[in-house]
């Protein structure tokens, strides 16, 4: 085996045995399945104490109000009574089916009134009531709801100007998607880089590296690292997304109950859990090539800039430098998610260093042409090429270096050499 393949193993052995490593995965994995699950479960505890009501009023107008207020399962009526006690209590609510809330309607000059006894005064909005309009509407018009509500309809459709998705519900879901990737390329590319650092400057601090050096090429001991770090990063990657990939579906299928108004809370899968399900694979693809090539540009230059200190405390005077591109490139992917085709997003699609958070944004949310695409994967390999003949320049220079920082003017003299 030549020095790269014993580098990149002994380092990929070090790494795996690391219990930082594999708190950070399991840490990863378990914030993944409560953000997936930790909003559904709430929703779901919200729902089931605010959403069974209380329905007080004259017959009429509670005849009227139930299909409206149960209409796509948004309450449901577990008690209907003439008129409530002059104070409505939390007994009162737990006694009439465990309700979440008191509603009672009542007409007054030709109005419809609401006066609402809920548990949780913050689950309960003008906005809840909007469904109730078209009674009011009745109550001072003599128009039957129904009618009301037809003429009230109005037939919309949303014309895409291209392919990309069919419907806005797609769009929404995909930007969603293309905003946790991008976030999880910005802390996977900081976090890994940083522990790349962290691993080179702990050698030269301690002396380690010169004895690694007298045996080894620098050039292969810092390519050994840095391939190393990737692929722990892809195996992290690669369980968060399994792990996402694995709770996605029940998700999904709590979603699609919540939204169906059958009692038995069985019913097809609503478009937004189709979508959550058909999240598109070349997508995933896409972000790990990008993933590979962003972590390997920035893994470099870290590892050169670590090879540069001769404390670790000097680490956060090299850190801060080239810690900005990586915060520039995710600012301009935020911007790319409302305006993908901008001219200066598709500038800094090229640009690099900028070019794998912004080129996959666009990927994620609209059709980018091919050749394009082909450029844009040719910039970074190139990139990448580039950041790995000059930080092994530097490397080799700066793992012997020892004492204050080096200047610029060294720095490039160390890349002319």
């Amino acid at each position: 085996m030549n020095e790269l393949g014993i580098v990149f193993v002994a380092e990929l052995l070090r790494r795996l045995r690391s219990r930082i490593f594999w708190l950070a995965t399991v840490a990863g994995v378990v914030a993944i399945a409560f953000i997936i699950e930790a909003p559904l479960f709430f929703e779901s505890l919200a729902h089931s104490s605010s959403s069974d009501i209380v329905l007080a009023g004259p017959p009429a107008l509670r005849a009227g109000a139930k299909p409206l207020l149960e209409r796509k399962g948004a309450y449901r009526i577990v008690a209907s009574v003439h008129t409530l006690p002059a104070h409505v209590t939390v007994d009162y609510l737990t006694k009439h089916g465990d309700a979440g809330a008191a509603i009672a309607l009542s007409e007054r000059a030709g109005r419809l009134r609401v006066d609402v006894y809920p548990r949780d005064l913050s689950a309960f909005d003008e906005v809840e009531f909007r469904s109730l309009a078209p009674l009011g509407v009745e109550l001072g018009t003599g128009l039957a709801p129904a009618r009301v509500e037809r003429a009230a309809t109005i037939e919309h459709v949303v014309h895409p100007l291209d392919a990309k998705f069919k419907d806005t519900r797609s769009a929404t879901l995909a930007h969603a998607v293309a905003f946790t990737l991008i976030f999880m390329l910005y802390l996977a590319i900081i976090l890994g880089s940083q522990s790349v650092m962290s691993a080179v400057a702990e050698e030269k601090t301690s002396r380690i590296a010169e004895i690694l050096i007298a045996t080894i090429d620098p050039v292969h001991l810092l390519y050994g690292k840095t391939l190393a770090a990737t692929a722990i990063a892809l195996v992290q990657i690669g369980l968060w997304i399994a792990t996402g990939a694995a709770l996605l579906p029940n998700a999904a299928a709590q979603l699609a109950a919540a939204g169906s108004g059958n009692a038995s809370g069985s019913a097809a899968a609503t478009p937004e859990a189709s979508a959550l399900l058909s999240v598109d694979p070349g997508l995933l693809v896409a972000f790990l090539a990008f993933f590979v090539l962003g972590y390997l540009q920035y893994a470099a230059i870290y590892a050169a800039a670590a090879s540069l200190v001769s404390r670790t405390e000097e680490l956060g005077s090299v850190t801060t430098p080239i810690i900005l591109p990586v915060l520039g490139a995710f600012f301009v992917a935020q911007y790319a998610l409302v305006t993908p085709d901008a001219p200066v997003v598709i500038v800094c699609s090229f640009v690099p260093f900028l070019s794998p958070f912004v080129a996959f944004t666009r990927l994620a949310i609209t059709e980018v042409p091919v050749w394009q695409v082909v450029l844009e994967i040719a910039v970074n390999v190139v990139t990448v090429v580039s950041c790995f003949w000059a930080a092994g320049k530097i490397y080799r220079v700066g793992m012997l270096l020892y004492g204050k920082l080096p200047s610029p003017r060294q720095v490039f003299a160390a890349l002319r050499s």
